[in-house]
């Protein structure tokens, strides 16, 4: 992810570029990220008629520099040597240090577990904290993609010590699948389905009842087993609709694809008995249960992630680190990145998405 963030930093501090007129298709993908940026950030404040700020200092670029990737403000030995050098590519120079040095991935892991832990504005009761912040912590020193994040938090290998801490974002959520959909939506995706929980979506007309229970299916046979994340091999999301009866909702991605999925029924008997003895197992042994013959976790994972679904994954995380560091995403709010929504600079984010595709 350094690539991204490297870029988005040297536009962020007064680069500037020659503007030009946005094309309604994308520049090509070999374009360097900081010309993109600043290709389509000059066309708007042309077309807005707006006179760009003038470039930081270089006082200021250091400061904001030092406190947007390692957390801190400069030493007065960094501000003393960095005003004395006179080298065309010191501002590149100073960003490769930085995100070299160890306070990155610590300011990196604390900024995500910031967004991740407060989606809504509030702490998750039971949330501890400590497990998230160390799996985040070594993602990012080992510079993990955020799509190999996504899948490991997911589907988390409980059996692994250093995993631990991967399976804390579903631990505490378990036991409400609502919150537990919701959050999902908000922080992987960038949408919030909450409104869609009670009632069609007033002003998107994508964001039906059926959106929301059809991404709450994902995870309705996510259950505790013992502390552990299991996952049952049946299990349906009914629902009564505002106009109608009683419904199983199907299994839907916020793209509308839908999924066939077996076990959509309540189980027989045995089929239940067997169930509950493959959870049961690994309860008495204090360890994570043998996965299911069918993951509907494992099937969100694969269709968020497919090329041709992967439009809301990749464009979230790209306007999230837009608004790490402009404060400003290029949608707001971040949790409802739709159509009835636009971003202020639609090609910059469709080109920003692909690229961290």
């Amino acid at each position: 992810m350094t690539r991204n963030l490297t870029a988005l930093l040297v536009l962020a501090l007064g680069s500037s570029l020659a503007s030009a007129q946005a094309s309604e298709k994308l520049l090509p993908a070999d374009r360097p990220i900081e010309q993109v940026i600043d290709h389509y950030i000059d066309a708007k404040l042309k077309e807005d008629k707006i006179t760009a700020a003038p470039p930081a200092d270089d006082a200021a670029i250091l400061r904001r520099l030092t406190l947007d990737l390692n957390g801190r403000v400069p030493t007065l030995g960094e501000m003393t040597e960095y005003l004395a050098d006179i080298a065309p590519d010191k501002k590149s120079k100073l960003v490769d240090r930085l995100l070299a040095s160890p306070a990155f991935a610590r300011h990196n892991a604390q900024s995500f577990f910031a967004f991740m832990q407060y989606v809504d504005g509030q702490r998750r009761k039971g949330d501890k904290g400590n497990p998230l912040y160390d799996y985040l912590l070594r993602s990012f020193n080992e510079n993990r993609s955020w799509d190999r994040m996504f899948r490991e938090m997911m589907l988390p290998d409980q059996k692994d010590p250093q995993m631990q801490g991967a399976n804390d974002f579903l631990k505490t959520r378990v036991k409400d699948l609502n919150k537990l959909a919701i959050d999902t939506s908000s922080t992987f995706f960038g949408v919030n389905v909450s409104c869609a929980q009670c009632h069609n979506h007033p002003h998107v007309q994508a964001w039906t009842q059926d959106q929301f229970y059809g991404m709450k299916s994902f995870f309705a046979r996510t259950v505790d087993a013992g502390g552990f994340i299991g996952e049952r091999d049946f299990g349906v999301v009914k629902y009564t609709p505002n106009k109608g009866t009683e419904k199983v909702s199907p299994i839907i991605f916020l793209t509308g694809k839908k999924i066939d999925a077996p076990g959509m029924k309540d189980p027989t008997g045995p089929e239940k008995t067997k169930e509950q003895t493959r959870l049961n197992v690994g309860k008495k042994a204090k360890a994570p249960p043998a996965p299911p013959e069918y993951s509907l976790r494992a099937k969100l994972v694969e269709t968020a992630l497919a090329p041709e679904q992967r439009e809301f994954f990749a464009r979230n995380i790209a306007n999230r680190l837009v608004h790490r560091f402009f404060g400003r995403g290029l949608v707001m709010p971040l949790d409802q990145v739709h159509s009835e929504n636009p971003a202020s600079h639609p090609e910059l984010l469709e080109w920003l998405a692909r690229d961290m595709a």
